[in-house]
């Protein structure tokens, strides 16, 4: 009977072990829970305050394209105005020397057909007066 009073004894002391480790887990588990819980209240503020940063820089953004946009329009279209102006007037000048290359044409023309028939005339005067001699 002592034999067995003295291994309930050690049996319970290695229970007491037992229930002193699983308690001493238990604790950890809950230590670790309660810190993850921690941390994943911080990342939830974290991306909170990210979201909220997103939000501002979204708004920023959007007003500087307003902005960019309110200032770029009219300079660009003075300038698309400017340009076609310029295109006209261009077309117009080109059409004008086109017109006076051609007239030119025309005079050299003529002026070639007088300076053959002056020739020609040289010609018979230079016969003429040749054969007087």
């Amino acid at each position: 009977m002592e034999d067995d009073y003295n291994a309930e004894l050690k049996n319970s002391g290695f229970d007491q072990q037992s229930a002193t480790n699983v308690k001493n887990h238990i604790a950890l588990v809950k230590s670790i829970i309660e810190s993850t819980n921690q941390q994943l209240g911080e990342y939830n503020k974290d991306i909170e305050n990210l979201r909220q940063e997103l939000s501002a820089m979204k708004q920023e953004v959007t007003v500087y394209n307003e902005e960019i946009n309110n200032t770029t329009k009219p300079t660009l279209a003075a300038l698309l105005k400017n340009l076609k102006l310029a295109i006209g007037a261009q077309k117009d000048e080109n059409s004008k020397l086109q017109s006076q290359l051609t007239e030119l044409k025309k005079e050299k023309s003529q002026i070639q057909q007088l300076i053959i028939s002056c020739i020609n005339k040289l010609a018979i005067l230079e016969n003429q007066v040749g054969s007087y001699s």
